[in-house]
């Protein structure tokens, strides 16, 4: 769409960091989605990044060592005893958590929720009643830059960064490429990931029948879709916002008015409504939430995206990975260790075998390869997420707007 703003491509960091933190274990999410045109799998440029780490580590070991005063922010921390996190839904998270609270003995109390469609108000209520509850947000970029950053609940962030291994390792594109709000302070995203817009249900409706994100507009699918809200921020407003840039407004607003979609604001509903067939395809259907159901046992090999060859039927984007420190936290030693841990090779390593998305640390194994986008070919501005960052807001927001207006 002309006008619409640009943002910078990614490129693969030159900068390796040489420690390698113990990686946990867990399970790995099943992916049969095809790769993208502009973006492939990456394992083999990150398996390299994780050697030349690895063979440098006894002459770089020094300068990327804890500094001196880390065992006593742990030990602080572990005083408190606990950390407050504000949270998406879903059991994987919460998994990533459990091995925090394991290797420190913090326990972590979460509150999970939809970001500005819940989450924020409610932490804005409490702070006009002068409660101050939360510690770390780990949640979408837009929950962070257009909620908690407009009710002035963060503190910045890069001092709680402590860790060398966090503010030097090898990341997509340069450690401060990570920065979501404007002025590169308050969050961070750790997330790089290949959402696709459409999930259909193979054993419902084979290929033959739809193929390509244009027919969707075919009125044969009238009442068998079914999207994740898009009146709010959520995945169903980045389809939204994708089919805006890459089919025009008066596409969308067809699609709005004629398909009769199912909507929720439960991610979870909208995963299961498109594996048992209900709403056989699924606009807005997330990584983890397949992963769980793959970790459960279920057999999700026929979801699959529609038309990954179409520009409008991917973006990238930090889905709901990444971080911000609450100010005037109640635990702020705790808070400080969990988002260092979080961000460290370790705590990257969890979060990418528990949720299935994969990590913009290039020493973290890719765990969803057709997911994978290649750091050396970039992203093109129009495939970026629009809700990622705060300076490209405003096509996602028109998205939620358009939304708001047709769907009742």
């Amino acid at each position: 769409m002309k006008g619409m703003p640009s943002t910078v491509r990614s490129s693969l960091s030159v900068a390796l960091l040489a420690i390698v933190l113990a990686g946990c274990g867990g399970s790995q999410a099943a992916s049969t989605a095809p790769s993208p045109a502009q973006s492939k799998p990456a394992p083999a440029s990150q398996s390299a990044a994780a050697s030349a780490g690895a063979s440098a580590a006894s002459s770089a070991s020094a300068s990327a060592a804890a500094p001196a005063d880390w065992d006593g922010v742990v030990a602080a921390a572990k005083r408190e005893g606990k950390v407050n996190v504000i949270t998406v839904p879903g059991d994987v998270y919460r998994q990533v958590f459990d091995e925090f609270q394991k290797k420190y003995g913090i326990t972590v109390e979460t509150l999970i929720g939809n970001g500005q469609a819940d989450l924020v108000p409610k932490v804005s209520n409490e702070r006009q009643a002068g409660q101050y509850q939360w510690d770390v947000a780990v949640h979408s970029p837009s929950a962070i830059f257009d909620g908690f950053k407009p009710a002035g609940a963060l503190d910045p962030l890069r001092p709680a960064l402590v860790l060398p291994e966090v503010t030097q390792g090898p990341w997509v594109g340069g450690f401060d490429a990570g920065w979501v709000d404007s002025g590169h302070a308050l969050g961070y995203m750790f997330v790089s990931q290949v959402l696709w817009m459409t999930y259909v249900n193979r054993t419902v409706i084979p290929e033959s029948q739809l193929n390509s994100i244009d027919q969707l507009w075919d009125s044969k699918w009238k009442g068998k879709m079914a999207l994740h809200d898009s009146r709010v921020p959520s995945a169903g407003a980045l389809v939204a916002s994708s089919f805006l840039v890459h089919k025009g407004e008066d596409k969308l607003r067809s699609l709005f008015q004629s398909q009769q979609i199912a909507l929720t604001q439960d991610r979870r509903q909208l995963g299961e409504w498109t594996l048992r067939g209900e709403y056989p395809i699924g606009l807005g259907v997330v990584p983890s939430v397949l992963s769980d159901f793959a970790s459960r046992g279920l057999d999700i090999k026929n979801i699959k995206p529609l038309a990954p060859e179409d520009p409008a039927a991917w973006s990238a984007s930090g889905s709901s990975g990444s971080v911000a420190l609450f100010n005037r936290a109640p635990h702020p030693n705790a808070a400080k260790v969990l988002i260092n841990w979080l961000l460290s090779k370790e705590g990257q390593t969890m979060w990418s075998q528990k949720t299935g998305y994969n990590s913009r640390r290039t020493d973290v194994p890719v765990v969803d390869p057709q997911g994978a986008v290649d750091p050396a070919k970039g992203v093109p501005p129009e495939n970026r997420a629009p809700s990622d960052t705060e300076d490209n807001y405003g096509v996602f927001l028109k998205a939620i707007a358009i939304s708001k207006e047709v769907l009742k």
